[in-house]
């Protein structure tokens, strides 16, 4: 498939993140640029709480379904919030800010489309997919959705516990992901990609700028220099999307901009415009629902980062009651500060993971000076955005009334710091315990504060410049007002084309590595990737096909839709029976143990990847039935592709072969 040919996907995924949302905010009486902003969000809340909901009634997802759920959500949504918050069913919008929808629309545009060039760059095509341990069960993970009609965050993880009742893993990018293989009937690499670039291209850049606008107003270049810087980051979103990948991170981090907007106006330190106190919340309401359905991490970083707005907005309600009523005034603030801390540290705990792999890398000084200059993992520096956000640091000092911002930027700081730095231990788990204790993942909350303050620094240069230009004469021209104007924006335009250079080039290239054919050793070949694509024509529906999923063989599941007898690499020790095949199944015999299983779970084929595997651990060495079979005696050759061979295992169900 040309990149041409994937408009229609990328036209469906861009739909299914856009459109619901703007119905609910319709619902809502949500005025002004959070219509808009929040859109994406609302789409995520719709999505993961449609999946759920379905799910327990018993009915398939589909896009059928799913707008038929989307429905009763927004007339529940008309109830409540007419009967409850006494709102009035519906508002037309009064007026719209031209000039900063213009800025925002310029923004959108250039940094949409860096993003989506430089993700374009790394899939090397739209049918590629990414050679990393977490693809595996997220690629397997979508056709189960698609498979089993089930798209619930209570039940996705069943595919790896396919007993349990409750099997909770985040489910609401997968779900994404089925529709748009449901309504473009393409393959699943091909919608994963669709779905990526429009979450990278769109989701994230309209979230910042909507932080932006809630932050510092209606500026239009400064919305407009956000969007632009959106794409300027290293860490993110294209550190998740070759590290990992984390896609439900991914989606969870695009959506936070906007809950963090959401939680400045809910806290009353910035203007709400035309909306109401009782919009807003339920719009932060929902925005939580989007974050725990995404990926909970989301929420904690939500947590996180609003601690400092919500100490700034206490303080300064503190000193409103002293002023009004001297000591009697705080009395309802320090019962509400105890609820909230007493919250706070309760949902904090319970959100730890008790997950240590990962270790510092560095010491704390390194650590604060890579995520200062937006150079994390010892990256190259963005010379742009680091200067910008030196200036916009500055500025904001300067200015003094921002100071909850800095706090905002000091605690990413910090917790990054945390992750790259601190030993094994109790604070380090107390700290960064919700992302896995993995540096990676904080790297990848930097760009959202320091987009902001870059932006911020970078239209302080472009007015400063301004001015000097202008200061030339006492009386300025049209003329001089033309060309200053015309220096203005060419800086402006130079600045943000050097913004997509340097580290992000590098960042391009080596992510290439893992989603094309042409650099590192990757867990399919393309004779192994061929083969599997034809498997839908050799195996039988029912048939289950034994995997060593360490070589790439539990893809089988994603590309053709065959059962495979794992569907994601594992450390811990193999069940029994599936032990017993992976040892014995090559030369079993009819009346042996190992078919005796075979035939018990309907595992009729083999596929045989060799000895390559994707990470090289000992757990990865425990198939030798099915890697570089040498006399494969109870086995019968169906197709090979290079290397690659599908078996079919005669011996366990033809007696007669059985018994040679």
């Amino acid at each position: 498939m040309s990149w041409l040919g994937l408009l229609p996907t990328l036209a469906t995924a861009t739909a299914l993140l856009t459109l619901p949302g703007l119905v609910l905010t319709a619902a809502f009486n949500i005025r002004g640029p959070l219509s808009v902003g929040l859109a994406p969000v609302f789409s995520v809340a719709v999505t993961g709480l449609s999946a759920v909901l379905l799910s327990l009634a018993g009915i398939p997802w589909s896009l059928v379904t799913f707008l038929l759920a989307l429905v009763g959500i927004v007339v529940i949504t008309l109830l409540v919030k007419h009967f409850v918050f006494r709102l009035s069913w519906f508002r037309l919008p009064r007026h719209v800010d031209w000039r900063t929808t213009l800025g925002a629309t310029a923004g959108l545009l250039a940094g949409g489309v860096a993003s989506a060039l430089n993700l374009i760059l790394i899939f090397g095509s739209p049918s590629n997919l990414a050679q990393r341990y977490d693809n595996v069960y997220h690629l397997n993970a979508v056709r189960w959705v698609l498979e089993q009609g089930d798209a619930s965050t209570l039940t996705l993880g069943r595919i790896l516990n396919p007993t349990a009742d409750i099997a909770v893993y985040p489910a609401a990018w997968h779900g994404f992901a089925a529709l748009i293989v449901d309504v473009t009937n393409q393959p699943i690499p091909v919608a994963v990609n669709a779905l990526n670039i429009v979450i990278a291209s769109l989701v994230w850049p309209v979230g910042v700028m909507l932080l932006a606008r809630i932050v510092f107003g209606a500026q239009a270049v400064l919305i407009a220099l956000t969007g632009v810087f959106s794409a300027g980051f290293t860490a993110f979103p294209i550190g998740l999307i070759d590290f990992g990948p984390l896609y439900p991170n991914l989606l969870s981090y695009a959506v936070l901009p906007a809950a963090l907007a959401l939680a400045i106006l809910m806290l009353k330190v910035r203007p709400r415009d035309d909306n109401t106190y009782g919009v807003i919340l339920l719009a932060f309401l929902t925005a939580i629902i989007a974050l725990m359905f995404a990926q909970p991490n989301g929420f904690t970083a939500l947590l996180a980062l609003s601690l400092p707005v919500a100490i700034f907005s206490w303080f300064r309600w503190v000193r409103a009651g002293l002023s009004r009523r001297g000591g009697r005034g705080i009395l309802l603030p320090l019962l509400i500060a105890a609820l909230f801390v007493t919250g706070f540290i309760v949902t904090w705990r319970a959100l730890l993971i008790g997950y240590d792999t990962w270790q510092p890398f560095t010491r704390y000084a390194s650590a604060i000076g890579q995520a200062i200059t937006s150079a994390p993992h010892e990256r190259g520096v963005p010379v742009v955005i680091a200067v910008c956000t030196a200036v916009g640091l500055i500025r904001l000092i300067r200015d003094g009334g921002y100071g909850w911002l800095l706090g905002l930027y000091g605690v990413v700081v910090a917790l990054y710091a945390v992750s790259a730095a601190e030993p094994r231990g109790a604070l380090r788990y107390v700290v960064v315990g919700s992302w896995y204790q993995d540096p990676q993942r904080l790297a990848s909350l930097l760009p959202l504060p320091t987009v902001l303050i870059a932006a911020f620094g970078a239209s302080g240069i472009l007015l400063w410049l301004w001015a000097r230009l202008l200061s030339v004469s006492s009386a300025p021209s049209r003329g001089l007002k033309v060309a200053a104007g015309t220096v203005v924006a060419l800086v402006a335009v130079l600045g943000g084309l050097g913004s997509q250079r340097g580290p992000i080039d590098e960042m391009v290239a080596e992510s290439r590595q893992n989603h094309t054919w042409e650099g590192n050793p990757t867990i399919l070949s393309l004779d192994e990737l061929a083969l599997l694509e034809r498997l839908d024509d050799e195996v039988p529906e029912d048939a289950v096909i034994a995997v060593n999923p360490w070589n790439g063989g539990a893809l089988a599941y994603a590309i053709s839709g065959r059962a495979v007898t794992q569907y994601h690499m594992s450390s811990r020790p193999l069940p029994p029976d599936l032990s017993v095949l992976a040892q014995n199944l090559d030369d079993a015999r009819y009346r042996s143990e190992a078919c005796a299983i075979a035939r018990e779970e309907r595992v009729e084929y083999v596929l045989d990847f060799g000895d390559f595997y994707l990470l090289d651990l000992p757990e990865a060495e425990n198939y030798p039935a099915f890697d570089d079979i040498d006399d494969p005696s109870a086995l019968e050759l169906v197709d090979e592709e290079g290397d690659a061979r599908l078996y079919r295992v005669a011996s366990c169900f033809d007696p007669e072969r059985g018994s040679i």
